[in-house]
């Protein structure tokens, strides 16, 4: 079997299962584990599928963001060890860009939570991390105007995008919904202008969002993995994605609950 037939047959394999781990298919492709591992890998930066723990499925595919409600309860865990680690990355004195969603969320207060120690000052467009830096004892906070998200309590489109480019951001933290080996993507254009103006306009950028995200795909992509200078995540990421990204340079940094303060 050539290898694009060899790809092919791989990839039928999981649209037929939804999932099939890596010792199935070097049975069933006849190749060694090492063979298929490096299949998984091409496929999987094309985007057909993607790697999960001890073999590969389909990536998933989402229409629309979950609301804000919905994601409040979702690995809280996590989220609150992430927002942790980002802090790490802020420095006194930044002018620091929160984007929007539950994860910023966490970051958010945290920074409240070290204001005297951590004087910054703050950008966002979501208006649900606007009103949590409003206890901010010093920060200034910007919150970017334009057209509201009223199910994720954002704003989105060209004004946001063209307000960010009036500032000189030290520090970007971005969020996803989805995201893949190809970049972070997200379900419309008026989100899109958004994330890549967030990135162009930033002297530093990370990604900040819990491993769920990962494999999802949603129908705009918006910035690739190695416009980041770090991505902080969980400890569930596959590791096909952490060599990916250590290929591209960027710095992976992994939240884990109960991490100290350094």
């Amino acid at each position: 079997m050539i290898p694009d037939e060899r790809r092919r047959r791989l990839v039928h394999l999981v649209e037929e299962q939804g999932s099939v781990s890596i010792a199935e298919l070097t049975e069933a492709l006849g190749v060694s584990h090492m063979t298929v591992r490096r299949d998984i890998r091409q496929l999987e930066e094309a985007g057909r599928v993607v790697s999960v723990s001890g073999g590969v499925a389909l990536p998933s595919r989402i229409a629309l963001d979950a609301t804000h409600q919905a994601k409040l309860g979702l690995h809280p865990t996590e989220k609150e060890a992430i927002a942790a680690r980002t802090v790490e990355l802020v420095r006194p004195g930044d002018l620091v860009y929160l984007d929007a969603g539950t994860t910023m969320l966490a970051v958010a207060r945290q920074l409240v939570e070290r204001a005297e120690e951590l004087p910054v000052d703050l950008i966002t467009n979501d208006l649900a991390v606007a009103a949590c830096l409003g206890d901010h004892p010093t920060a200034g906070v910007h919150v970017l105007g334009g057209r509201l998200d009223s199910a994720n309590l954002s704003t989105e489109g060209a004004v946001p995008a063209a307000e960010l480019a009036e500032f000189n951001i030290d520090l970007a933290v971005v969020s996803a919904s989805s995201f893949d080996l190809r970049g972070l993507s997200v379900p419309s254009e008026a989100k899109t202008l958004v994330k890549r103006a967030i990135v162009e306009n930033s002297s530093r950028s990370c990604l900040a969002t819990d491993s769920s995200k990962y494999g999802r795909v949603a129908a705009c992509r918006a910035v690739a993995l190695d416009a980041f200078d770090s991505i902080v995540t969980d400890g569930a990421l596959p590791d096909a994605a952490g060599e990916h990204l250590a290929q591209l340079g960027v710095e992976l940094l992994i939240g884990e609950p109960g991490r100290s303060r350094p």
